[in-house]
């Protein structure tokens, strides 16, 4: 094998000359951001979803856990005997 180990088909050499071409032309061209202020407000709203988003998975596992133990009380009363049920 020419160039080393063969990386998803690729020669090795070939994957790092083609990263380093990538990030060296990368520089050339600007990556346009947003205001500061608006970054910021960016960042508040995605810290808010993030909350809401473990507010929802807390509930989420405690429903799963509610909802467990009420399928056992049901079934434990479903399969006594009905004179201990009484």
């Amino acid at each position: 094998m020419a160039g080393g180990s063969q990386n998803a088909g690729l020669p090795v050499n070939w994957v790092i000359y083609f990263v380093y071409t990538l990030l060296t032309n990368a520089r050339e061209f600007p990556i346009p951001l947003p205001p500061l202020a608006e970054q910021h407000r960016i960042v508040a709203k995605v810290d808010e979803l993030m909350a809401l988003c473990d507010q929802l998975e807390t509930q989420l596992a405690d429903t799963a856990v509610d909802s467990r133990r009420l399928l056992e009380a049901v079934l434990q009363q479903a399969l006594l005997p009905a004179e201990q049920a009484a």
